[in-house]
């Protein structure tokens, strides 16, 4: 019940952002009690399910191009990830993505007062990557694509729109590795399929009001969630 509280409060909170529900939701769930495998898994469904309904709201803002270079990316970075928490210390992982969100988000804060630079197809592919590794290791999957689109001062309905098919694959991808590797949770398959009413209505409640945001206040508050959520993953470690 408690679990369900909180989940369904972070999918009100980020579904502002577009992305920040396995950022807020995997150190919130953490510490209330909950294992990291737990959280992974449930975390990568409700991602999966909840991007849905978004994807075929925004269908006309979907980038293809963009989109199939983060899924490119992200796939590799998936089993990555899956190999890396198998074979390192839990507390090592959360402490040092913990870190490295914030500096991140941090260095992006700074950046966003200067005009963003072309990068080609490697931004996209480089964050997919990125978020694969971290979706299989704490599932936050969507920082690096997210924080790459807000350097990039793509429309929040760009935004919307990619991360939400990026979320979609990368997350059915991600649960497909867990699985083959052992390391999904039926205990968080269990919740999900409790939690998840609750969270696709906060979720429809957080986007209307993410897409209304103004832009330069949606990349801060982008940032600062991204750098916030570093913050307490890297706490719980």
């Amino acid at each position: 019940m408690v679990g369900g509280l909180v989940a369904t409060a972070v999918a009100l909170l980020a579904g502002t952002s577009g992305f920040g529900f396995g950022l807020l939701a995997t150190p919130a769930l953490l510490l209330t009690g909950f294992s990291l495998p737990f959280v992974v898994t449930v975390n990568l469904l409700i991602s999966f399910a909840t991007r849905i309904s978004v994807a075929y709201r925004l269908r006309s803002s979907i980038d293809r191009r963009r989109v199939a270079l983060l899924v490119a990316g992200a796939a590799p970075g998936l089993w990555i990830g899956a190999r890396t928490i198998a074979a390192v210390d839990v507390r090592a992982v959360k402490l040092a993505v913990g870190l490295v969100i914030m500096a991140a988000a941090a260095a992006l804060a700074y950046a966003d007062r200067h005009p963003p630079r072309e990068h080609g197809d490697a931004a996209p592919v480089a964050a997919g990557f990125l978020g694969g590794v971290l979706g299989t290791t704490t599932s936050l999957i969507g920082v690096p694509p997210a924080l790459m689109l807000t350097r990039r001062r793509a429309a929040a309905a760009s935004i919307f729109a990619d991360l939400a098919v990026y979320f979609i694959v990368a997350s059915a991808l991600g649960l497909a590795v867990l699985a083959l590797g052992g390391h999904f949770d039926g205990d968080a398959a269990r919740a999900f399929v409790y939690w998840l009413p609750g969270v696709l209505v906060a979720n429809v409640v957080g986007t209307t009001l993410g897409l209304r945001v103004p832009a330069g206040a949606f990349r801060w508050l982008t940032l600062a969630l991204a750098f916030g959520a570093g913050a307490l993953t890297a706490a719980t470690a």
